[in-house]
Parts: structure tokens; C-alpha cells; sequence
């Protein structure tokens, strides 16, 4: 059995933890934890490595932890990992910000593939990823990302699930349910799965989810507007509910197995904030006027997802490991102003993924080994409605990698490679039914040596060039975008963005104390970022609004983004009867640019955003926006075996945020991402037990979060100013296992 948990110092407190709840009588020491510990295998590493031979920045969070931070959306499920924040654009929306990075430069996978949705093209949009499904999440940071292609410069988020089974189950029957209750929002959480053994080697797998959640609760207004309506205590159209379920079907065989699987997710989520404005109508000209509100935004979402996965083991030749990954999706979304759809959006895409892992073989002390794959995507994307922002596009991409790996008594050196060919191509440039279509091909590298001092004492650097190819977001926007308030325009003539980086890392274990360290750099030419005009569009234009709304366009600076992620952890008792562990964790993240950028003549712009053609407004060097500040969190765990039981008690602290994006000269209104936010602290409980003597496969918990109930904004949100963080929230919860 994989033992899995994240790989960090932090690493042998919470494997202590789970180990300590799950056998009772395990009276194992610091010492063995620490062996087993070294057994983790990283599935997204290019050659399945284990924790002795990673030191960069690599997170892995096992099933127990998953279950444990389970909060909806995947932003917010990861928001408290080094060097991890969310988007949170409400509960039904929020993708992670790995080191102040978020978009296209984060990648989320499902098994090594895309995720297959639009949460990249806007903050509003849903990542189609089921997280109740989760066996393990890997969070890559650094030069681990270039196996996954140039979207992934900033970071992966790779979700392991076993709706295609890759073993038999032991017995040949495993099943899991779940179900929970959140007090903050009145959200009700049930889910299930199975995997059943048919017979003559095959695997049946089956699984459903089910959640629902009301509009949640804050200690205090949401936002200037809130108050002056008298809203106190909750944020409006903030409810979500979704159902998902898929199965799938797999041969699994001595040296390899065969399977797809098929499966679906629905549901409707709200946009806090999102309102459109009350319009005046009049239906006849001797009735008084009257006003009409369109109502609230919402997104009404669906996907069909179709899998295809295997791997087989050769015993012996050149080839040790040959692996594929193929799937299919049908997904689209429709916005909807009160009852009224307005905009729908549709993505269908597939991506195939294959790989050779190749057999050891000696070179004087040293051994050799590598890998070598492709992968191949397409994607059509289309809105179609009034306030459609980005015109029908289609993506097509490829690429190639390599990487080889040295390994001589205590160092290990790694040099790695990849080729990417991606193509936008569209048929309505600036919705004036003109074509337009740009391929470019980047090349991106790293070398990265990690050394052993002594035993438990590791040093890692690495060294990377990255290009990234701008996307058909940045490329074609051109128009309003309800969802964000705001005007969102791209350019046809942004280069190819490209990033120096080098990253220095340090971990230890000393007896009962962990530390780990990874300090970073990075240097970015023609960064591509989304920022003010200092524009607005006023009543009587196009889309009116009372007081105008901002334009937003894609530009390019020369930036600089660097940080650290410090983790420390102490085991203090381990007896018997009782575990007592201490640990801790701070991150830091910085983004600025080193030039100024002036906007104005823009090629794609529609005629009737003059505004933008017309003016010369200058952004000077600075802060990026949607950075987050100086975050510390530390916990002290308690196991009580006899009762296997385990405690955690956790203060999270968030410093305020004051190094924010750069408004324009003369702006007169406020823009999201140029608005410091507020510090906060937590104060967050969890308590598991397994009260039932004879039935350790049964689990009930208790997670409180923010228990003073505090008023807390998120800097790296865009609605940081109409949706706060959610307030006291108390989650009940059973997990019962067959």
C-alpha cells in the first residue's frame, strides 16, 4: 500500500497522525516514520520517484487529507498548501494560484490530462474536476512542471482518482461513503463508490456525488453596496449545487492493465456580485415608468467525460515502463441574468498522452535512465450571446519531451527538455467576421542536482528556460464580461512570454525535528498580464452601466516573481497512548514589473470601444495585481490511541496585502486587484474518531474554521471587495469504508 502525504518536513506529522488513528496499537518510532515516509512514490514525477529523490517543490496530499480539506472547488480544497491560494470567486468557483501564478499558467490534470473545461478563459468559470473522488493530489512547483507542456510555467495540479481501476481490490471489494453537513452555508455533502472484481482479471468501478449549499455567511456587510441596502450577514447569490457520478471498466492484468471509464458532472452556481443593471422600460406611453431587473447571475454547467488509460510493464529491453492516457469531454455552460439565459459556452476537447520509461543501465559509478513521450490536444471553444467576450476559436497543440537522469553516490542530476507547437486560430477577429490565425513553437529546458549531505539532509537546485505561447483568451477577448463587471480586451500581437528561473531548496530531518526550504527566482521577458486602462464605458454606450464600466486589456512587461516556502515540523511525544507533533509553514510571494506599458493601439479592437483606440494612458512599473501577502499557519496535533482518536489545533495567519496592481493615472474609480485588503487570523479545529471498537472502518469528524468568526477578504481574488471569506463554519462529517 502506498503510504502518501505531502513532501515536506510537515510530511511525518501528519502520516504520524493518520498512522496513529488507523492502528491503535502501532508503537512504530520517529525513526521507522521516517523510513516510510522515503516510500512515497509521486505519481506525476517523471520517473515515479520517491521523496529521497525530490527535494524541489512537490506536494502530495493523500486521501485522509483530502477528505479533511475538502471544500468544494479545488482553489479553495488547496488554498492552505505552501505556496497554494485560491482565486475564490465564490464557493461554486476558485482555481489555485501556485506562487502568485494563476490561468493558463497553472495546469490542472485529471490523471495527467486536461480537465477539460473554460476555467481558464475567466475566475468565474468552474474547474471540471470532482475532488470527493480524489485518491491523491500532487501539487508541482518549478521545473517538475515541463513534462505537462508550456501551460503549466506556473505550476500542476494533478488529481489521481480510481474511476479507472488500476488493481484488483483486495478481497475483491472495496467501497467507500462519505457524506457531511457545513453550518455556514446549510450545505449538505454525500458520495459514495465502489470497485467490484468481475472475474477473469476485470475490474468494475462505480461512483456518485451529491452536494448542495444555500448562500453563506459572513460577520459583517460583504460590500459598500450591501450595506447601503441593509444586507448584513451573508453574501448574496453565493448558493451552489452540483452531482456528478462515472463508471468505469478495467482489465487488470500481472504486467498492466486496460480500462476507460465515462463520466458526467451538473449543477448551477452564483456569482456574488454579478447583478446586471435595473434597466427602465416602458411598455406604454401613458403607464408610468417601471423598472425591471434582470436579476442575479448564475452558471448552469454540464460535462460529459469519456476516458481511456493503460500501462504495461516489460520485463526487460530498452523499454521498462510504456504508459497512455486518451479522453474526450463535452462541456458547456450557461450564464443566466435572473431566469433569462444570456451567454452559453461551449468547449469540446481531447488530448492524448503517451510515454516510455526506459530501463536503468550503467555508466562508470553511475547509473543512466530516462523518459521519453507526446502528447497531442485540440480544443474548439464558442460563446454565443449577447455578452459573448470571446469569439469562436479553436486551439490545436503538440508536443515532445525528453528527460535523463544521472544518479552517482549521494548526488542525483537531471536534465530535461520539451517541444511545443500550439495554434489559435479564429473566424470572427474582433466579432467582425474576419479571420485570423498565429502558431508559434517555444522550447523549454531545465537541469536541476540534488546532493546528500548526511543522512536525512538534502540540497536541490534548479535551473529552467520556459516559454509560453499566448492563449486564445489573451489573444481574441473583445467584449464585456458580466461575470468580472468589466471590459476585457486581448491583442493578436503579444509575443511568446519567457521565464529564467532558478530555485534553491533545502530539507532535513534531525531526530524529531523537519525543516524544509525552497527559495525562488524568476525572470520573466514580455510577461503577459491582464490590467487597467484606466477606460470606462459610460451610459449610452454599448453596455451602460451607472457609473461606467473598466476596460481591462492584455499587455506585456519585462517582471520579476520571487518567494520562499519555510516548513517545520517537531515530534514531541510518541508513546503508547499518546502522539503529540508540532509543525508550521510560511510562504511568501512577490510579482512586479520592471517596465512601464502604455495602452492604445490595439489592432482587434471593436469600433465601438473607442475609448481604448483613442487613449495613450501609461501604467507605470509596479506590483502585479492578485498577489497574495506573507501567510503563517501552525498546528499542534494530538493523537490518543486507546480511543483512536487524533486532535488538531491550527492558527492561520494572513498578513495584509498592500503591494497591489498599479491603477492607472487619473482613475477614478475603484479596480479590482488595485485595493489593499486587510490581515486576518483563524483559528481552525479538527477532531476525528473512530468510536466503534470492533469497526475502525468507520470515522466520524468535526472541522471548525474560523471559529472567532472573523471578517477576512482574499487579495487574490477578484471579488476581494464584494465577497469575503466565508465566516464561523462548523462541518460535520462520516466516512465508513468496506
Amino acid at each position: 500500500m502506498d503510504i502518501t502525504r505531502r513532501l515536506s518536513p510537515a510530511s511525518l506529522l501528519l502520516l504520524g497522525t493518520t498512522m496513529a488513528a488507523a492502528q491503535a496499537n502501532d508503537t512504530e518510532n520517529s525513526t521507522a516514520n521516517s523510513a516510510a515516509i522515503d516510500e512515497v512514490i509521486v505519481r506525476s514525477s517523471p520517473l515515479q520517484s520517491s521523496i529521497a529523490e525530490i527535494v524541489l517543490g512537490t506536494t502530495v496530499i493523500d486521501r485522509s487529507e483530502i477528505l479533511r480539506e475538502l471544500d468544494g472547488t479545488i482553489g479553495q480544497t488547496l488554498a492552505r498548501q505552501p505556496g497554494v491560494s485560491s482565486t475564490f470567486f465564490g464557493p461554486g468557483a476558485s482555481r489555485p494560484v501556485i506562487r502568485g501564478l494563476g490561468g493558463d499558467r497553472i495546469r490542472i490534470l485529471s490523471n495527467d490530462i486536461s480537465s477539460f473545461d473554460v476555467s481558464t478563459a475567466s475566475n468565474d468559470h468552474l474547474v471540471a474536476t470532482e475532488m470527493a473522488n480524489a485518491e491523491q493530489i500532487e501539487i508541482l512547483r518549478g521545473a517538475a512542471t515541463l513534462r505537462y507542456g508550456q501551460n503549466a510555467i506556473g505550476g500542476v495540479v494533478n488529481v489521481y482518482d480510481n474511476r479507472i481501476p488500476r488493481s484488483r481490490p483486495e478481497d475483491g471489494f472495496d467501497a467507500e461513503i462519505t457524506a457531511a453537513h457545513s453550518t455556514v452555508d446549510s450545505g449538505n455533502t454525500i458520495g459514495g463508490s465502489a470497485d467490484v472484481s468481475l472475474g477473469n482479471n476485470f475490474v468494475f468501478h462505480i461512483d456518485g456525488n451529491d452536494r448542495d449549499a444555500d448562500e453563506y455567511e459572513i460577520p459583517g456587510f460583504a460590500s459598500e453596496e450591501a450595506e447601503e441596502e441593509g444586507v448584513e450577514g451573508i453574501v448574496e447569490n453565493s448558493q451552489s449545487e452540483a452531482t456528478s457520478g462515472a463508471a468505469g471498466l478495467s482489465w487488470v492484468g500481472e504486467q498492466g492493465y486496460i480500462g476507460f471509464s465515462v463520466g458526467f458532472q451538473d449543477g448551477r452556481y452564483g456569482l456574488p456580485g454579478g447583478k446586471k443593471k435595473e434597466e427602465e422600460e416602458e411598455e406604454d406611453p401613458l403607464a408610468e415608468e417601471e423598472e425591471e431587473e434582470e436579476g442575479p447571475i448564475t452558471i448552469d454547467f454540464e460535462q460529459v467525460r469519456f476516458d481511456l488509460d493503460g500501462e504495461y510493464n516489460f520485463d526487460r529491453g530498452l523499454v521498462r515502463l510504456a504508459k497512455f492516457r486518451a479522453g474526450f469531454s463535452d462541456y458547456e455552460h450557461t450564464e443566466f441574468a435572473g431566469d433569462e439565459p444570456e451567454t452559453l459556452f461551449t468547449n469540446d476537447e481531447w488530448e492524448l498522452r503517451a510515454e516510455a520509461f526506459l530501463n536503468d543501465f550503467n555508466v562508470g559509478r553511475g547509473e543512466i535512465t530516462g523518459t521519453v513521450g507526446f502528447n497531442i490536444a485540440d480544443r474548439e471553444f464558442e460563446a454565443d450571446g449577447d455578452e459573448a467576450f470571446v469569439p469562436l476559436n479553436e486551439q490545436f497543440r503538440w508536443g515532445v519531451f525528453g528527460l535523463g537522469r544521472y544518479s552517482v553516490d549521494s548526488f542525483i542530476l537531471e536534465a530535461s527538455a520539451r517541444v511545443d507547437r500550439q495554434e489559435n486560430e479564429t473566424s470572427n477577429l474582433a466579432f467582425a467576421g474576419v479571420g485570423f490565425s498565429e502558431t508559434q513553437t517555444t522550447f523549454s529546458a531545465a537541469f536541476s542536482g540534488v546532493y546528500e549531505i548526511g543522512e536525512g539532509t538534502r540540497v536541490g537546485i534548479n535551473l529552467a528556460r520556459s516559454e509560453r505561447a499566448p492563449t486564445a483568451e489573451e489573444l481574441f477577448s473583445n467584449g464585456f464580461h458580466p461575470a468580472t463587471n468589466a471590459v476585457e480586451i486581448g491583442d493578436v500581437n503579444l509575443d511568446t512570454e519567457v521565464a529564467n528561473s532558478v530555485e534553491l531548496s533545502f530539507k532535513t530531518n534531525v531526530g524529531a525535528l523537519g525543516f524544509g526550504a525552497n527559495v525562488y527566482y524568476t525572470d520573466y521577458s514580455d510577461f503577459i498580464f491582464l490590467s487597467p486602462t484606466g477606460d470606462l464605458f459610460e451610459e449610452g454606450d454599448p453596455f451602460p452601466a451607472d457609473e461606467g464600466f473598466p476596460v481591462f486589456a492584455y499587455q506585456q512587461a519585462d517582471a520579476e516573481l520571487y518567494g520562499f516556502e519555510l516548513e517545520v515540523d517537531y515530534l514531541a511525544l510518541d508513546t503508547p497512548n499518546f502522539l503529540l507533533t508540532f509543525d508550521g509553514q510560511v510562504d511568501l510571494a512577490r510579482g512586479e514589473t520592471t517596465e512601464s506599458t502604455t495602452f492604445g493601439g490595439i489592432d482587434n479592437v471593436r469600433d465601438e470601444f473607442t475609448p481604448l483606440g483613442g487613449s495613450a494612458t501609461t501604467v507605470p512599473a509596479g506590483d502585479l495585481p492578485f498577489f497574495p501577502p506573507v501567510r503563517f499557519l501552525g498546528g499542534m496535533n494530538i493523537d490518543y490511541r486507546p480511543l483512536r482518536s487524533s486532535l488538531r489545533l491550527e492558527v492561520q495567519h494572513v498578513g495584509e496585502q498592500d503591494r497591489v496592481g498599479q491603477a492607472p493615472e487619473g482613475s477614478e474609480v475603484d479596480i479590482a486587484g488595485t485595493i489593499p485588503t486587510d490581515s486576518f487570523t483563524f483559528l481552525n479545529v479538527y477532531l476525528n474518531v473512530q468510536p466503534f471498537q470492533n469497526a475502525e472502518n468507520v470515522t466520524l469528524s468535526l472541522r471548525a474554521r474560523n471559529l472567532t468568526d472573523e471578517f477576512a477578504r482574499s487579495s487574490t481574488s477578484f471579488l476581494a471587495q464584494s465577497a469575503p471569506l466565508p465566516g464561523r463554519d462548523i462541518r460535520f462529517g462520516i466516512n465508513v469504508q468496506f
